[in-house]
């Protein structure tokens, strides 16, 4: 049974940072997960309304690309391949040969597949570490678990090569080429800062991203009963991917002004605050998710704890944005 030798699983918040932090770590790089975070840009912001999905109303609070963003900024000897589904085995042969030279693999998967997580929900970009397999089931490092989780090796495959419309999948692979320069890594600070604080101002999916789908979240979140038939669940996801689904909790805002703290930057309570109207807007949706029908008062409170988020990221993000002109 193959296995990386020296591989160290340390558990972490947030499956990107701590997949990073992990690979590194293996490379002798030792970085915190927030540092992890926070070099790849990792607070952003994204919202779909997809009637032919459900939930039908989806967002997340991360960059869409944090390991090909952390790779970019840094300059660390990362190698990104990806494997088209018509490609067959290739992804699959690709990773087992890491192994088999004694080397991790970060995968990007989509969780819906894996088996650790049972079919709830389809959330592609989900990052793990390739650290052995067996003839059935590959052995991944995974976020917060304690231990390796294991997933069957077809599974694995449908897992990275998901079709989900908020992040298409290929195989998505990174492993470390060449010796990592820590102090390029430090070096790329401010880069990493100054590209969130642009994305989120000038985001380059346009409506669909940043402060500008953080306008039409505060607009539309307090209606949702009005606009699709899955409005419970939308609400119940909407509490998970604020609070639950390795955000690290308020929206994954407390991970990122740990990171400005660490960083010395005097713009890190504004993140916190951000984190902390984050916090509020996942209390009110669970609130209104309880409900078999949509109370009035719950969805108002929504969409004023959505005001208040987008008022709290304008502060942040326009300061941070200030502060590298």
């Amino acid at each position: 049974m193959p296995e990386v030798p020296g591989f160290v699983h340390t558990p972490g918040q947030h499956c990107g940072s701590t997949a990073l932090r992990n690979l590194l770590g293996f490379h002798g790089v030792a970085i915190g997960e927030e540092t992890a975070f926070g070099l790849g840009a990792g607070a952003g912001f994204y919202y779909l309304a997809m009637d032919d999905s459900s939930p039908s109303r989806w967002f997340n609070g991360r960059t869409a690309r944090l390991e090909e963003t952390f790779r970019e900024l840094t300059g660390a000897a990362l190698e990104l391949r990806t494997f088209p589904a018509e490609a067959g085995e290739a992804a699959w042969e690709a990773a087992r040969a890491e192994v088999d030279a004694g080397r991790p693999a970060l995968l990007l998967t989509d969780i819906y597949h894996l088996d650790h997580y049972g079919n709830s929900a389809h959330f592609p970009g989900h990052a793990v570490v390739l650290a052995g397999y067996d003839s059935e089931s590959a052995h991944l490092s995974d976020t917060a678990f304690e231990e390796l989780q294991t997933t069957r090796l077809e599974n694995l495959a449908r897992a990275r090569h998901g079709g989900h419309p908020a992040y298409p999948l290929e195989g998505h692979m990174f492993t470390v080429g060449e010796e990592i320069d820590r102090a390029q890594l430090e070096a790329a600070v401010p880069r990493a800062i100054a590209r969130a604080a642009q994305e989120m101002l000038e985001p380059p999916f346009g409506p669909f991203a940043g402060i500008p789908a953080l306008e039409r979240l505060a607009e539309e979140a307090g209606t949702w009963p009005e606009a699709v038939e899955d409005w419970q669940w939308c609400a119940r996801f909407a509490y998970q991917v604020i609070e639950r689904r390795g955000t690290g909790g308020g929206c994954f805002r407390l991970m990122y002004s740990r990171f400005l703290e660490e960083a010395g930057r005097e713009e890190a309570p504004l993140a916190a605050v951000a984190a902390a109207r984050w916090t509020e807007l996942a209390e009110a949706f669970k609130a209104a998710s309880e409900r078999s029908e949509p109370r009035p008062q719950l969805w108002h409170a929504v969409g004023a704890g959505a005001a208040g988020v987008l008022a709290a990221e304008r502060r942040l993000w326009t300061a941070l944005a200030d502060a590298a002109a």
